[in-house]
């Protein structure tokens, strides 16, 4: 009897499994959750074998130029990313066209503003961390292009809730990425860190590209539910002008901070900040592909958007919430993978970043409200709020607190406006049960 009752539990989590991922706004999100994780691994293993097979000044220089070619390029996608999510999935058949205007505003905007930077480099002095000769800032130009066309990629295919594709896509470049690390680090190429992060991304723009054109946008067009057509210009640019400022200010607190470290700090120390860094960008990414399937179908579906945002906030705390949790209390272990001196530098830092991962699930649930209703000046007010508070705090305390100031000035960063927003987050949530509520009481009564 036990056997079989062992059996028909098994089924039955089996039929519960298959329920969730039968509903596309759980199955896109666990996708793009599983591509968190496999990118999180892989990028873990990267750096591992990056800290053992070079110095920290080497790590944390390398670091430090793949975060400003990074900040580069999502600055000037002008939030297109976000708008791809939101408009995207009722694009009808001028999806292709809305796709192709992302990626050339984007790809004209990361040329000129990398040239810039790298001409700012260049003119540093030699003894300068980020001290570049001319081939590398060439380089650079073109992998900050071609990553702003990798990264749309990815929301144009959560856009079109083709999400499974992405997991996919990223373990291939993760897998390419790691074992050409390893060949440049038996060579004596300059840069070979930022090398083997940049390459494999122009070998992949083709394969997407040609999944993305060829096949699914034209089966997006054919859809019923994209039947809309992409938004008016003039609520695309008030969208993308409230998103972009956002991003300029969000930005500080990801892709600028490992650059302030190595300024403020030194490249030994940045190469500290990595692991930490990695951990804390990994748990945040794994909230940021729930929000981004709730976008999704809250977009395709706006009228129940508070119940789809009940649904996803109960599948943040569940998973996300255990996940850094998990993080923090194995902290010095996980951080003896890239060697003693990290464990030592970086274990209370961890530990106070996967704290701030408690507050998140307010500040994300806030924005996907103002991205529904397209006030993305809201947003802006926000991401600005905390980017001043982060880099001004760490600012302050990193010459008495080194590394651990930063662990504090993020904490106070996500905190001060979780607790302020609380209340009218809750309203909303709330407001979407009433109304439910009140409909299944309709529905009963016909009855």
């Amino acid at each position: 009897m036990s056997g079989r009752h062992s059996a028909d539990a098994g089924r039955e989590r089996l039929a519960a499994v298959r329920r969730e991922l039968g509903v596309p706004m759980y199955r896109n999100a666990y996708a793009l959750m599983l591509n968190t994780v496999v990118n999180s691994a892989l990028g873990l293993v990267y750096w591992v074998v990056a800290a053992r097979t070079s110095s920290p000044e080497d790590v944390g220089r390398g670091n430090a130029l793949i975060s400003l070619m990074l900040l580069v390029s999502i600055l000037t996608q002008a939030d297109f990313g976000q708008a791809l999510i939101r408009f995207l999935p009722k694009a009808g058949a001028g999806a292709g066209r809305f796709v192709l205007t992302a990626y050339g505003t984007a790809v004209g905007l990361a040329v000129v503003a990398a040239t810039g930077v790298m001409a700012w480099c260049a003119l540093r002095d030699p003894a300068d961390p980020l001290h570049v000769s001319p081939s590398f800032a060439v380089w650079f130009v073109v992998s900050t292009a071609a990553w702003s066309v990798f990264h749309l990629q990815d929301s144009a295919l959560t856009g079109l809730r083709a999400s499974v594709w992405v997991p996919l896509e990223n373990g291939v470049y993760g897998l390419v990425k790691l074992g050409l690390l390893v060949v440049v680090a038996q060579t004596s190429v300059a840069d070979g860190v930022f090398l083997s992060w940049s390459l494999p991304v122009v070998a992949l723009l083709v394969p997407v590209s040609l999944l993305l054109f060829r096949r699914l946008l034209p089966r997006h067009a054919a859809s019923a539910l994209a039947s809309e057509g992409p938004p008016p210009r003039s609520v695309l640019v008030r969208y993308l002008t409230g998103g972009y400022v956002g991003h300029l200010a969000g930005q500080m607190s990801s892709t600028y901070l490992p650059v302030l470290v190595v300024q403020l700090l030194g490249s030994a120390l940045g190469g500290f900040f990595l692991p930490a860094q990695t951990a804390f960008a990994a748990t945040t990414l794994l909230s940021q592909a729930i929000v981004a399937s709730l976008v999704v179908e809250a977009a395709t579906d706006e009228e129940h958007a508070p119940r789809h945002a009940r649904a996803m906030a109960r599948r943040i705390a569940t998973t996300v919430w255990p996940v850094a949790a998990v993080i923090a209390l194995g902290a010095p272990w996980l951080l003896l993978l890239f060697g003693p001196e990290y464990s030592a530098q970086a274990t209370t830092l961890l530990r106070l970043l996967m704290l701030t991962v408690l507050f998140k699930i307010v500040t994300s649930l806030y924005n996907v409200r103002c991205r529904l209703q397209n006030r993305t000046g809201r947003i802006a007010v926000l991401q600005c709020l905390q980017a001043a508070v982060l880099v001004g705090g760490f600012a302050a305390l990193a010459g008495s607190g080194g590394l651990v100031a930063v662990g504090w000035a993020a904490l106070a960063a996500e905190a001060v406006p979780a607790l302020l927003l609380a209340p009218t987050v809750l309203a909303w949530l709330r407001s979407g049960q009433r109304r439910d509520q009140e409909n299944q009481s309709r529905l009963d009564g016909v009855r």
